[in-house]
């Protein structure tokens, strides 16, 4: 053992002296000791390794320490803080497995200690667990329980570093088959809700982000969320109360990874509830989808005229039209209401392309507008004027474009046709049924 330098011992006999300053008042007080030599050996003791401690001699102060731990465990709460500091150190030195054991388990039995004396409980059970699984990993099993019986405590308020460490037992539990995969959702899912209520709480809290995206990453990695293990586990709880919007949420996160998950009836539901509950365009909009995926354009038209009513950038809304637009005329074949939609789209954002060729592609598409063939012909004239404006408002369309208008030129009238309906070049026309569209009149080459 080192011995106590001249300063630190000064320093030692001071801090002795001070108790003794104190009054004699600790020495009639319980809390250092049954009686008053226990009380003075406590006071002797206590100054000892506090003074071995302040010049990081852990080594040293290893002794006097236990004998204040021994003595007079309610003395101080530095007892347990300085403690578990000197006995990791104490285990590190260690080389003799049987001798590190007990160590190890006299750091546990110090952190019960400081629990019976201090409470915390919650708190002291988290040091506890993440202290046993860095120091002897092979006790995983052991400080799992105690992680979860912290985390139980502590919950939202738990320490970011221990909701990872926790998340890193429940991998090591069911990489050695000791839980399963519905156990390990079930519990991820707990732990990620208490990381994301402390990221919303304080947006700047960097600690509780790394700790998310850690607990996330290893999530992924286990590989247990597949769509049958969640939808196994999380229809019973849905159908038990599906106004339940916490529960709902959990549901798109675990699911929403995955685009054969999004395809589940559950992720549907569970995406309405939460928008019942929280209506917003962009959970409106990605509603929409999920139903045409369902195979419910009715319905997906609902939630793109919900998604249209709550946004308020325009870009968006043309984006929202368009597509509404498209499934009008694709899906609820009402052709004259698509190219209404697909007018507002262009209303909202004059520049989108993609409108004014869906436009051509409606018109195109016309099979009856026309009481003869060459009025029915005339759709194509005012679907190549769509193709036109289509490139030259966004020329990454215009290889795509001069394809479609050099296949439907074919259907420009022919001389001697403009000469036989009394028509002529470069005049106005006006196709008719619910194109209504005037075009201009030009001669097939």
């Amino acid at each position: 053992m080192k011995t106590i330098s001249k300063k630190g011992f000064l320093a030692a006999m001071f801090a002795f002296a001070s108790f003794s300053v104190m009054g004699q008042a600790y020495l009639e007080d319980p809390k250092f000791g049954p009686d008053v030599e226990t009380r003075k050996l406590c006071a002797e003791k206590t100054s000892m390794y506090q003074e071995y401690y302040k010049q990081n001699n852990l080594k040293d102060a290893y002794q006097p320490w236990q004998a204040v731990f021994n003595t007079c465990p309610k003395s101080s709460l530095n007892i347990y803080i300085r403690g578990a500091r000197i006995l990791k150190a104490k285990i590190e030195e260690t080389a003799d497995p049987n001798k590190k054991a007990i160590l190890i388990d006299s750091l546990m039995l110090m952190y019960d200690t400081r629990i019976v004396n201090f409470d915390k409980k919650g708190v002291v059970l988290g040091s506890k667990a993440q202290d046993l699984y860095t120091i002897a990993p092979e006790r995983y099993e052991e400080a799992f329980k105690i992680a979860q019986e912290a985390v139980g405590i502590t919950a939202e308020n738990s320490e970011a570093s221990v909701l990872f460490t926790y998340m890193t037992l429940i991998k090591a539990m069911y990489e050695n088959k000791k839980i399963e995969a519905d156990k390990v959702i079930e519990f991820y899912s707990s732990i990620s809700d208490y990381a994301d209520n402390q990221i919303t709480k304080n947006p700047n809290d960097d600690k509780a982000k790394q700790a998310k995206d850690g607990i996330d990453a290893m999530f992924a990695q286990m590989g247990v969320a597949d769509c049958n293990n969640i939808i196994a586990i999380f229809t019973p709880k849905f159908n038990a109360n599906p106004a339940d919007v916490n529960l709902c949420k959990k549901i798109r996160a675990l699911m929403g990874t995955t685009k054969e998950c999004t395809k589940q009836e559950l992720y549907l539901n569970a995406s309405v509830n939460v928008y019942k509950a929280e209506p917003s365009a962009d959970l409106a909009y990605d509603i929409a989808h999920l139903n045409i995926e369902a195979k419910q354009p009715k319905e997906a038209e609902k939630y793109y005229n919900e998604a249209i009513n709550l946004e308020s950038d325009v870009t968006k809304r043309a984006t929202y039209f368009y597509e509404l637009a498209s499934l009008t005329f694709t899906e609820l074949k009402n052709p004259s209401q698509a190219k209404a939609l697909a007018n507002k789209a262009l209303e909202e954002n004059p520049n989108l392309g993609k409108a004014y060729k869906l436009l051509g592609d409606m018109y195109a598409s016309e099979r009856n507008c026309g009481a003869d063939d060459f009025e029915k012909k005339t759709v194509f004239w005012a679907a190549i004027d769509k193709y036109a404006k289509a490139k030259q408002i966004d020329p990454e369309l215009e290889e795509s474009m001069n394809s479609l208008i050099s296949q439907y030129s074919q259907y420009f009238p022919s001389k001697e046709d403009i000469f036989f309906h009394d028509l002529k070049v470069g005049d106005s026309y006006t196709v008719g049924c619910w194109i209504n569209e005037r075009t201009i009149i030009r001669e097939r080459k």
